[in-house]
C-alpha cells in the first residue's frame, strides 16, 4: 500500500507504473477489500508529523483511483461501502473538504446485473435446434452469439475466478458454471444444426455457414465463442461425416484449416495468444486457456515469500497479467445492438440438451459406420467441457 502511494504525485496523477492498479486488482487474492480499505483508513486517521496532510491527500487520491478504476466493488461490496462512508466521516471531522469530495461514491452506476443470476429453465432435449437460424446472415449470427457471450462472461467476478483456481471445481460458482455451459451449449448446438439436415450436401452447407460464422467471430475478436464453434465442428460426430465433407468447397476447407490452427493447443495455444495480444479494443478471450494459466501460476508460485508476511510480487504480477484481461470485460461496452427476439430464440436453442451418445447416434443415422473404420464416440475438441 505504501509503495502505491509513492507512485501518486501531489496532484493525484498516477506516474507511469502499474503497481497501484495491480495492487487494487490483486489485493483480493490476499485480503478482502474491506481489510485493505480499513488499513488505508487507519493510516489516514492516525497519521501525524510534518508530511501528514500530504500523506492523507495521497491516500484519498489512491481511494479515488480505486473507485474510478474498479467501480463495481463500491457498488457490490457492502463492507467496502461502509468503510468508504467512515472515511468520509473522518475527512469531514478533520475539515478536509477536498478529501471528502474525492471519496464520493454516490454517482457509481448499479452493477446489479453482476449480482442477479436468473434460474435457467431446462429445455426438453428433443426440441427444435434450428428455429429460424437457417435464414440469418453469418455476421448477424456471430454478433448475437457475441452479445450472449459478453453478457455471460462479464458477470464473472474476481472472486469467482479465484474460487475456481483455488479449488479447481465449479461448486458454489454459478456464474462461471453458466459461462462454461454456454460454451458447451454453442458447441453442441452447432453439431445439432449440422445433423438436423438429411442429405450430405445440405449438411455441408451448414458446416460452410458455421465456418463463415467462425470467421465473423474472429473479426469481432470473440475468441471464446470461436473456440466453441470450432469445437462443435471438430467433434467426432461431425468429423466422421466423410460424405458430407466431400461437398465442402476447397476455399472453405482452407478457411477451416486456418480457424482450427488459430485455436489449436499446439505450443500452449501460441497462435491464439499471438492473435489475441495483437487485438485492440473490445475482445473476448478463450476463457479455458486463461483459467489454465491462472492455475499454473498458482501451483508453481507460493503466495508469500519464505513463510514471511511479504507478498510474492512475481506471483502477483503473473496473476495480474491474466486477471487484468478477464476483469476488464466488466467495464467494456457491448459492440452490437441485438434483436432481443432473436436473442430469446437463440437462448432457447442453446439450452437444448442431448447426451454425447444421442448426438453420436444421430451422426450414425445420417452416415452409417463404415466397418473398415470405426470411430470412437468421444469429442476431439472439448477444452472446457464440465460434467
Amino acid at each position: 500500500t505504501f509503495l502505491s502511494l509513492l507512485f501518486i504525485d501531489d496532484n493525484g496523477e498516477l506516474q507511469t507504473n502499474q503497481l497501484p492498479r495491480s495492487l487494487l486488482l490483486m489485493h483480493r487474492w490476499y485480503l478482502t477489500s474491506s481489510d485493505l480499505a480499513g488499513k488505508l483508513l487507519m493510516i489516514y486517521r492516525d497519521c501525524n508529523g510534518d508530511n501528514c496532510q500530504r500523506t492523507r491527500l495521497k491516500i484519498c487520491y489512491l481511494m479515488r483511483y480505486w473507485i474510478v478504476t474498479f467501480p463495481a466493488e463500491f457498488n457490490l461490496d457492502m463492507g467496502l461501502i461502509q468503510i468508504t462512508e467512515e472515511f468520509r466521516d473522518v475527512a469531514a471531522q478533520l475539515g478536509c473538504e477536498e478529501h471528502f469530495k474525492l471519496l464520493d461514491i454516490s454517482t457509481i452506476p448499479s452493477y446489479d446485473w453482476m449480482r442477479k443470476l436468473t434460474q435457467r429453465k431446462k429445455q426438453a432435449k428433443k426440441g427444435k435446434a434450428s428455429l429460424l437460424f437457417d435464414h440469418l446472415e453469418s455476421m448477424e449470427l456471430a454478433e448475437h452469439l457475441t452479445f450472449l457471450e459478453f453478457k455471460s462472461i462479464r458477470r464473472i467476478s474476481f472472486t469467482d475466478y479465484q474460487s475456481y483456481v483455488m479449488h479447481s471445481c465449479l461448486v458454489d460458482n454459478p456464474t462461471l458454471e453458466r459461462s462454461i455451459a454456454l460454451f458447451n451449449g454453442v458447441s453442441q448446438w452447432v453439431q445439432l444444426m449440422v445433423l438436423s439436415k438429411l442429405t450430405p450436401q445440405t449438411r455441408a452447407e451448414v458446416i460452410t455457414k458455421y465456418i463463415h460464422v467462425a470467421q465473423k467471430l474472429l473479426q469481432l475478436q470473440n475468441f471464446n465463442t470461436l473456440m466453441a464453434v470450432v469445437g462443435g465442428l471438430s467433434h467426432s460426430s461431425i468429423s466422421r461425416l466423410k460424405e458430407t465433407h466431400s461437398f465442402l468447397a476447397p476455399e472453405v476447407v482452407k478457411i477451416w484449416s486456418e480457424m482450427t490452427e488459430l485455436v489449436s493447443s499446439n505450443n500452449n495455444y501460441s497462435c491464439y495468444r499471438k492473435a489475441f495480444n495483437e487485438c485492440q479494443g473490445f475482445k473476448i478471450p478463450i476463457l479455458g486457456v486463461h483459467l489454465k494459466d491462472l492455475i499454473a501460476v498458482h501451483v508453481v508460485f507460493p503466495d508469500w515469500l519464505d513463510d514471511s508476511n511479504k507478498v510474492n510480487l512475481v506471483k502477483m504480477h503473473q496473476l495480474y497479467m491474466t486477471f487484468n484481461e478477464l476483469v476488464s470485460l466488466q467495464s467494456a461496452v457491448a459492440q452490437v445492438e441485438p434483436n432481443m427476439d432473436l436473442i430469446y430464440l437463440l437462448t432457447l436453442s442453446l439450452d437444448l440438451y442431448y447426451t454425447e451418445d444421442e448426438i453420436y447416434e444421430l451422426s450414425l443415422l445420417r452416415e452409417p459406420r463404415n466397418t473398415k473404420s470405426l470411430v470412437s464416440p468421444h469429442t476431439e475438441c472439448t477444452e472446457f467441457q464440465q460434467n
